[in-house]
């Protein structure tokens, strides 16, 4: 079953990407303070109708030893928005593209996961696939503003640390209370309550003022796919390993290739449609296996 969450996870995430770019000229502040507020939010509703007896569950020696996996999470998520504002998709997602080896390699050597030589072997070939599909010569050679350009790398590389340990730390928590729902629970909580802290003490409630928000409807678009793509992740961590989980998530790439050029009508060459189909062979086996 948690083969299925997964798959479900990776096609919504590749439309992550695509509906923030559209939303990207807002400030990365703004819209990272405002998106975790809709996310975590959405996350606290969906759980109490799931299963409205979490809350009796919740107390505050939970809350502050998940904080840090919460800590971190929070980091990844300013350094995605910040990475796609100032650099381009594809210069981004392909830096982006390895944080999977980060949550890959404590997998294994953290939490001791078994792992074929056959399974070792289709992993880095998907994950270099994914990283490959995702850069393009012709927007490399294009002319671009040089320090936002190094902005957008020491971002994307930012997503790649905190992510990658983000993920891994995430498949912790879930091993440990055997309840995705009450992990997530536990997230929105403490960042809801901590964005509002925030405001408070700086005075400055514009940043969750959503009439502030350019392009709103991307916006709240982009917050319900990655709600929706973070609870099937989760429930696919409770039972598959976050190696392999990590791995296949890294796929989502041909989603984000293939609604490029539907709705932002960026061209694909013959070579990439290639590389999707090798990435979805990498899967298939990986499925298999």
């Amino acid at each position: 079953m948690w083969l299925y969450y997964c798959l479900l996870s990776t096609v919504i995430w590749g439309f992550v990407a695509i509906a923030i770019k559209k939303c990207s000229n807002n400030e990365p502040k703004r819209i990272a303070i405002m998106g975790m507020l809709i996310y975590h939010c959405a996350m606290i509703l969906v759980s109490l109708i799931i299963n409205p007896q979490i809350i009796e569950r919740l107390n505050f020696i939970d809350i502050i030893k998940m904080s840090p996996g919460i800590i971190i999470q929070s980091i990844g998520f300013y350094c995605s928005i910040s990475a796609i504002k100032y650099g381009k998709v594809a210069i981004t997602s392909s830096i982006q593209r390895t944080q999977v080896i980060v949550t890959f390699l404590l997998g294994i050597l953290i939490l001791k996961e078994q792992f074929t030589i056959l399974q070792l072997i289709i992993s880095g070939i998907l994950v270099t696939l994914s990283i490959m599909i995702a850069r393009d010569k012709k927007n490399d050679e294009e002319e671009i503003n040089k320090k936002a350009k190094q902005k957008a790398i020491m971002y994307s590389w930012g997503v790649v640390l905190f992510y990658g340990i983000s993920d891994f730390i995430n498949k912790i928590y879930i091993t440990e209370y055997q309840s995705p729902l009450y992990v997530m629970f536990n997230y929105a909580i403490i960042i809801v309550i901590g964005i509002f802290a925030y405001c408070l003490i700086t005075k400055n409630w514009n940043y969750i003022d959503i009439s502030k928000i350019n392009n709103k409807g991307y916006f709240v678009l982009q917050s319900l796919l990655d709600v929706s793509s973070s609870i099937f992740n989760r429930f696919a961590l409770l039972d598959g390993n976050v190696s392999i989980v990590s791995v296949i998530s890294t796929s989502s790439i041909i989603i984000t290739i293939l609604a490029s050029r539907l709705i932002l009508k960026e061209k694909i060459s013959w070579k990439k449609y290639l590389m999707i189909l090798g990435i979805f062979m990498c899967v298939l086996v990986l499925s298999c296996i």
